[in-house]
């Protein structure tokens, strides 16, 4: 093994590829470690060679300038006795191939926290002109638990070109080509995407779309044929999440998607709707758990009410018979309770429970009455408790039934405007800010209240103020982008929560918005507008508490000055229209 490469010196190696070498080493110059790849200059041809090392050290510089959490960076490049040479950041962790196991299908959840790190980290290399060429699981590093990084950059090009052996064998490279790469066409930003997908089309199946016993299978499968969707390999990919590999997959570039920021968009929304699905709360009354039975019995519509209710009836008719003939009253009175509950409980209309109770107090006060062992005085206690613990255990019933059906509205939207509710969304934002803790990324807030709707409600009346209300709902449903979550917190006031968006793209969507809010009250005579205040967290916040504190106090900010921006918070208001 060789001691020195340049100025660095060499430890140990860490892999070997037909390419070159990887060692881990030492830059005495600021006693720093870091890996070291070799491309052995001597396996070109001579006509070949000036060209393949121009280039090589054309895109490792460009590579060079690439900073970004989810690229591996490039300190340094050189040559030595003709083997080039790129130092780069020595990283505790493991190939994705390694993590497949060959090829062992990754849950959905990996798969997806994986290819937006890779999307986000291409998205930055795309931007400064630099492609990568050469997207595969052995160029993508699982550092730490779910961090990611891509390697390779500025070398990918010649990688690729070299890849395929003379006799056709495939030694990786070819299997995540692009059609235009096989073609020999110009490629550009979405011939990474391409390759991306193939990716995640494996890491979701366990399988590769395009394979064969040699090279040239493989290309024509690539250019030509169009493999099954993952879904039909995994139950757990999602139609939205078929649809996304597909698209990448496309054989033209321009029916791909146009730029990694969208394909990482639509990721974070497949992500999104997979974290909403495991945070469904689990409570005990919820047909998710073992009271499941339960639920049917309470749930309106879930058992027919008419049911429940003759039943009810009939079980006070048999207990009233069994009273007549045991002569036990003061243990039959109290049975009289549990078919009172069920009604209570489970039947919507309320004429249902008057019955029962009528019913239950008439056969009790007919028992009462015919029992001449009891004294007037005993009658008239028993009767009073008969007649209070009827009511009490109707109402106490109603209540609980209003509260279980609360908590089962807790994962559903609101009703009027099919937003998202309060309590859900906040679970929301609480899922977006532990992603930002553990992930890094920014994302953005706004807070939209609608101006006068009490006075709308006092002068034209409530109906007037539901309108409103489904109004702005409706422009914000029509406006938010697809990975955007929106909610009605209560009354008069929404929120909109933006993953993944900074200050400027949060000012432009809200400043939109609040035109078109505008627009639809003039169109429908209302005098009413609405205020949005928003705030962009670049680090994340210490709770919802404060993401909402700061939108509402920009959005407070923004019904007094008009417009107030700044780094973390602002907003902005259309003006009222005239009563």
């Amino acid at each position: 093994m060789i001691s020195n490469l340049g100025r660095y010196e060499i430890i140990e190696e860490l892999a070997r590829g037909a390419m070159g070498i990887v060692y881990k080493a030492r830059d005495p110059l600021i006693d720093r470690l870091v890996a070291v790849k070799t491309i052995n200059l001597q396996i070109l041809p001579p006509a070949e060679k000036a060209e393949y090392a121009a280039r090589f050290y054309q895109e490792a510089k460009a590579a060079g300038h690439l900073n970004h959490r989810n690229i591996v960076t490039i300190h340094d490049l050189g040559e030595s006795e003709d083997v080039a040479y790129i130092a780069m950041e020595l990283m505790e962790g493991r190939e994705l191939k390694v993590a497949m196991d060959g090829m062992r299908r990754l849950s959905t959840e990996e798969v997806l926290n994986i290819a937006i790190q890779v999307a986000d980290g291409l998205f930055h290399a795309h931007q400064r002109g630099i492609v990568h060429r050469d997207i595969k699981p052995s160029n993508i590093m699982l550092v730490g638990d779910e961090h990611v990084k891509i390697a390779d950059f500025g070398i990918a090009q010649m990688s690729t070109s070299l890849s395929i052996t003379q006799n056709g064998k495939i030694t990786g490279s070819p299997l995540y080509m692009s059609p235009e790469q096989v073609l020999g066409k110009k490629v550009d930003a979405r011939s990474d995407i391409f390759s991306l997908g193939i990716v995640l089309y494996q890491m979701l199946t366990g399988q590769l779309p395009f394979s064969g016993t040699d090279a040239n299978s493989v290309m024509y499968q690539i250019v030509s044929e169009q493999p099954p969707q993952p879904g039909s390999f995994n139950p757990d990919v999602t139609e939205m999440l078929d649809a996304l590999v597909m698209k990448c997959l496309a054989k033209k570039p321009e029916d791909r998607y146009a730029n990694a920021r969208k394909l990482a968009d639509d990721l974070r929304s497949c992500h999104q709707k997979l974290l909403r699905a495991k945070a469904v709360i689990d409570h005990p009354l919820i047909s998710t758990t073992r009271f499941n039975h339960l639920q049917q019995l309470a749930t309106p519509g879930a058992i027919s009410p008419i049911f429940v209710a003759a039943a009810s009836y009939a079980a006070m008719g048999l207990i009233c018979a069994i009273d007549v003939i045991s002569h036990t009253r003061i243990q039959m009175h109290m049975l009289y309770i549990f078919p009172l509950i069920l009604v209570s409980f489970h039947c919507e209309q309320i004429r249902w429970v008057n019955m029962a109770i009528i019913l239950s107090l008439s056969l009790q006060a007919i028992l009462l009455a015919t029992d001449i062992d009891l004294s007037m005085s005993a009658t008239f206690v028993l009767g009073t408790v008969v007649l209070l613990s009827n009511i009490m255990v109707a109402y106490v019933a109603r209540i609980a039934r209003a509260n279980f059906l609360e908590v089962g509205n807790l994962v559903s939207h609101d009703k009027l405007t099919g937003l998202r509710n309060r309590l859900s969304f906040e679970n929301m934002v609480d899922m977006e800010i532990e992603r930002q803790k553990e992930y890094g990324g920014m994302f953005s807030f706004a807070h939209i209240d609608i101006d006068k709707l009490k006075d709308l409600n006092a002068t034209k009346g409530f109906a007037a103020g539901d309108e409103a209300v489904k109004l702005v709902a409706n422009a914000i449903r029509e406006h938010v982008r697809s990975f955007d979550i929106a909610a009605r917190l209560g009354g008069d006031e929404f929120a909109i929560l933006m993953p993944n968006t900074g200050e400027n793209d949060c000012i432009s969507l809200c400043n939109e918005l609040s035109m078109r809010i505008l627009d639809r009250m003039k169109n429908a005579d209302l005098p009413v507008s609405a205020t949005i205040g928003y705030v962009t967290f670049e680090q994340a916040p210490t709770s919802m508490s404060e993401v909402l504190h700061k939108a509402e106090t920009a959005m407070l900010e923004a019904q007094v000055c008009a417009v107030n921006f700044n780094p973390y918070r602002g907003g902005m208001g259309s003006p009222t229209m005239p009563g």
